[in-house]
């Protein structure tokens, strides 16, 4: 089923969201391997946000960080487990967001919102 919410009900979500790939990043910092908390992307008047969909590694290049896109796919198989966030897609139409109510089950049961 579709939700809707305000930006100020979001952001209590959104701040979850990527507090628990933020935590889980912080383990895995070793493997130099990162899954990227938050992704946007613009089309059509729209805004689509995924939340802990995309691998990256970080690299340094003239004094830069660069991210380099790795995939989907977890990059390395001795990595624990990322936080099992459904595959839901947010979208934000005007002031609204949009996304499944997986997304807030599964949220209730790492955090207990």
């Amino acid at each position: 089923m579709q939700i809707r919410m305000t930006e100020r009900e979001f952001d209590k979500v959104l701040s979850a969201l990527k507090s628990l790939v933020y935590d889980y990043n912080t383990k895995i910092r070793e493997y130099g391997v990162y899954l990227k908390p938050f992704h946007v992307v613009y089309k059509k008047g729209k805004r689509y946000i995924y939340i802990g969909k995309y691998w990256y590694r970080l690299e340094k290049l003239n004094g830069k960080l660069k991210w380099i896109y790795l995939g989907k796919a977890k990059p390395l198989e001795q990595l624990p487990d990322p936080p099992s966030l459904p595959e839901s897609t947010i979208v934000r139409e005007d002031s609204v967001y949009v996304f499944d109510d997986s997304l807030l089950n599964q949220l209730k049961r790492y955090r207990g919102l």
